[in-house]
C-alpha cells in the first residue's frame, strides 16, 4: 500500500551505498519506479539475497585482527576497512503481497514472520505499515524480541500512524479532522496504490473489487475522498478514481496529500540506528 511512499524516501536519500529488493512477485513494480528514480537496486531471492549482505557486512573477523595487532600500519587499514563497513548504508527492502489487508490475522502473522527473517541481517527494521500491521499485543511483544531494534511510522506528535490513509493524509489527527468532512455520509478514501488493482484490464474480476463491492453496496457511501500527491508514481491515478466513482456513484472530493510521515519517520530511524552503532 506505501509503495511511492518507500520510492520516494529511498530516491531522497543519497547516503545508501548498497539497496538490495528481495525478489517476489511483487517486487517487478517497485523495481522499475526505483529505476525511474535513477536508483539501481541488487534483486535476489531471500535465500541467496540475505547471505549477501550478511558477507557484505561483515567485519573482518577476530582472529585476523589478532594476527596484525602488532604491525601498526597492517592493525591502522584492518581498523579503518570495519569502521567504513559500519558508516555504509546498506536498505534491504522486503515488499509484502498487498491483498494481504483482506484479512488481518493473515497480515500481522506475515509482517512478524518476514520482520523475523529480516532482522538476522539488519541493524534496525522500519514497518511501513499502520498499526493495521501489527495491533494485537503479541505481535508487538513479539516485534520487540527480535534480534534488531523495529521501528514504526509515526505523525508529528509521535503517535503511531492508524493506516495507510493516516499516513497518506498525514498523520492520525489530520486523519480524524478529514473524516468530518463527510458531515455523517460515509466515505472511501482513493490513494494510486489503493487504486492500483483497476490498472488490470478487468477490474470487475480481480479479488479487489468483489471484496469492495460487499461494502459499498451500502447507500452510505456516497464520497471519495481523492488524496493527492504529486510524488504520486502512477500515471492511471486520475483516470481510475473517475472510473471508479462512476461504478459505485460516490462524489469525489480533493484532498491534499503527503510524503512526511515516511519521511520523517524513515530519517528518524536511521538516525536511531545510526547513534546505537556510534557511527
Amino acid at each position: 500500500m506505501l509503495e511511492d511512499e518507500l520510492v520516494y524516501v529511498l530516491s531522497t536519500d543519497l547516503e545508501i551505498k548498497n539497496l538490495f529488493v528481495v525478489e517476489n512477485r511483487n517486487s517487478f513494480r517497485l523495481v522499475q519506479k526505483l529505476k525511474s528514480e535513477n536508483l539501481r537496486p541488487f534483486v535476489f531471492s531471500s535465500d541467496r539475497l540475505y547471505s549477501i549482505v550478511s558477507e557484505r557486512n561483515r567485519r573482518l573477523p577476530d582472529s585476523f585482527m589478532k594476527r596484525f595487532s602488532n604491525i601498526p600500519i597492517l592493525k591502522q587499514m584492518c581498523d579503518a576497512l570495519n569502521r567504513k563497513k559500519e558508516r555504509e548504508l546498506t536498505v534491504v527492502v522486503n515488499l509484502l503481497r498487498k491483498d494481504l489487508h483482506s484479512e488481518i490475522d493473515y497480515l500481522q502473522s506475515e509482517v512478524y514472520l518476514n520482520a523475523k527473517e529480516m532482522s538476522k541481517i539488519s541493524d534496525g527494521i522500519l514497518l511501513f505499515y499502520g498499526k493495521c500491521g501489527y495491533s494485537s499485543e503479541k505481535i508487538q511483544d513479539d516485534l520487540q524480541r527480535l534480534d534488531c531494534p523495529v521501528y514504526f511510522l509515526r505523525d508529528d506528535e509521535k503517535n503511531i500512524v492508524d493506516d495507510c490513509v493516516s499516513i497518506a493524509l498525514g498523520g492520525n489527527e489530520i486523519y480524524t479532522k478529514t473524516m468530518l468532512i463527510g458531515n455523517g455520509r460515509g466515505a472511501i478514501y482513493a490513494t494510486p496504490m489503493w487504486l492500483s488493482s483497476m490498472n488490470e484490464k478487468d477490474y470487475k474480476s480481480t479479488v479487489s473489487y468483489q471484496n469492495v463491492r460487499k461494502y459499498l453496496s451500502s447507500p452510505m457511501y456516497s464520497l471519495l475522498f481523492k488524496i493527492n500527491n504529486q510524488n504520486s508514481k502512477d500515471n492511471n491515478f486520475h483516470r481510475n478514481v473517475s472510473e471508479f466513482a462512476k461504478i459505485f456513484d460516490m462524489e469525489i472530493i480533493d484532498i491534499d496529500g503527503t510524503m512526511n510521515i515516511a519521511i520523517n519517520s524513515y530519517m528518524e530511524t536511521k538516525t536511531s540506528i545510526c547513534k546505537n552503532m556510534e557511527c
